[in-house]
């Protein structure tokens, strides 16, 4: 009995999270990192402020939730296609192309995370400012991000190195191939909050995955059969 009962009390904790946190989403969206206050996420959410303290100590911690369920959904996406009967081409473009289709879905949130300056500064003195007492307060949860950030490198760079194995890929540390497509990718995402009009992510994916294999080198281009 008191075993249903607290899987159901962790059941309602875990809602009342989610609301809160889409209700963060839209505040801070709408006002900034900087202007959005405890006070109006309560509000948004129906929470009392006390309720939504019990949750969430800052405006901070907020935020890294937002951020960690984003990193969670890519994880379980890449981590899905690893598995899959595919060829490493074929993993590695899908797995671009979730990542594109993730941004598309929650682009609001992902501009911000690009382009809201007060948020940027947050995460600089979090994640790259090396002594800050801010740090101490968000320790777990960044440890959390930063873990969740590695499987996702790792398991990109295991594709990479099965198509090396399999003469797919050229013979090159599959981390320094990962570094270099990632940032194409994260150039791309950028690109698109300006573009109009856009096209879908999987055309996207299929049109930049055809430069990435083939290269700008025209030459290279007709020694592998490319009409002149």
């Amino acid at each position: 009995m008191k075993k249903a009962a607290l899987e159901r009390k962790e059941k309602i904790q875990t809602e009342y999270k989610k609301i809160m946190l889409k209700a963060a989403e839209r505040v801070i969206t709408l006002r900034g990192f900087a202007a959005a206050t405890m006070d109006e996420v309560a509000k948004e959410a129906q929470f009392s402020k006390a309720t939504l303290y019990k949750y969430f100590k800052n405006k901070g911690q907020l935020i890294l939730e937002i951020l960690l369920q984003y990193i969670e959904e890519l994880q379980c996406q890449v981590s899905t296609i690893q598995s899959q009967d595919l060829s490493p081409k074929d993993k590695l473009k899908e797995m671009i192309c979730s990542i594109l289709e993730i941004q598309s879905r929650k682009e609001n949130i992902a501009r911000m995370f690009s382009q809201d300056r007060a948020l940027l500064s947050f995460f600089h003195r979090l994640f790259v400012a090396e002594t800050n007492g801010e740090k101490h307060s968000y320790d777990k949860i960044i440890k959390l991000l930063r873990s969740k950030r590695r499987e996702i490198f790792n398991v990109s760079c295991g594709v990479v190195k099965e198509g090396i194995d399999k003469g797919e890929f050229i013979e090159a540390p599959p981390e320094l191939i990962i570094k270099y497509i990632n940032a194409l990718v994260e150039g791309l995402v950028n690109f698109r909050f300006r573009e109009t009009p856009r096209l879908s992510p999987r055309e996207e994916t299929e049109q930049m995955f055809k430069f990435l294999l083939t290269g700008l080198s025209r030459k290279e281009a007709l020694q592998k059969g490319e009409k002149k």
